[in-house]
Formats: C-alpha cells, structure tokens, sequence
C-alpha cells in the first residue's frame, strides 16, 4: 500500500486503508459515517478515491483546470457510419464493360437486362 497517498506515513495510510473498508462495509454515506470522527466526509471520500484510482505518490500531475473564461479542450473522435451486413446486402454493384451499375433491392429485371446487353455491344 506504500505510496497511494502522497508524502503520507505508513502507518498514516494503513489507518486510512481500514477506515475506508470500514466504510465500505457500514453501507452508510461518507457524511454519515464521518459524523462524530476525527475526520470530515470530504477527506474519506478524497482518501477513497485516492485508493480506487491507485494514485502515485508525489510525482504524480495534478489534472489543470482551464482559467475563468476559458474552455478546456476536449479530444473529439470523428464518429464514421458504416452500412451494416444488412444494408450492405440491400444493394450489389455490378462492374461490365467498363461501367458501373449499382443494383438496388427491388431494382426492374428487364432494365437491367437491357442495360447489360447495351454494355456487351448489343449482343
């Protein structure tokens, strides 16, 4: 457990590791279990927290927050949609004599048929 609360003893952080489990263990909220202890709720959960995340000790960053009146920035993904198997069955793509004929669900026989013979040279 060495080392999850920064600049902290041992035995400091032994006793905050047992009075988070004990929390844990109560089912009560960080308020209520810290009512009548040496300890506010903010620091238990704090302390908690400190735990879950298994912070580094004193060469961890804290995270910056932007200066008043300015936005943080914030990494975008571009989102790409992509046709499921589903529509992608929804259409064929026929490639003949040089040209490309996309071929639809439902599309007419006889078209197409006629547009194939075109591109063989009428044949």
């Amino acid at each position: 457990m060495v080392g999850i609360f920064a600049r902290m003893k041992p035995s400091t952080e032994a006793m905050w590791v047992e009075r988070i489990e004990e929390w844990t263990r109560s089912g009560q909220s960080a308020t209520e279990f810290a009512d009548g202890k040496p300890f506010t709720s903010g620091t238990l959960t704090w302390a908690a927290s400190r735990l879950r995340n298994g912070a580094r000790g004193s060469s961890s960053r804290r995270a910056t927050r932007p200066r008043s009146g300015q936005q943080a920035k914030i990494p975008m993904a571009q989102v790409v949609r992509r046709p499921s198997s589903a529509a992608a069955a929804e259409s064929l793509v026929l490639e003949m004599g040089g040209a490309r004929v996309l071929v639809k669900r439902g599309f007419d026989q006889i078209l197409l048929r006629d547009v194939m013979v075109a591109l063989r040279g009428g044949k």
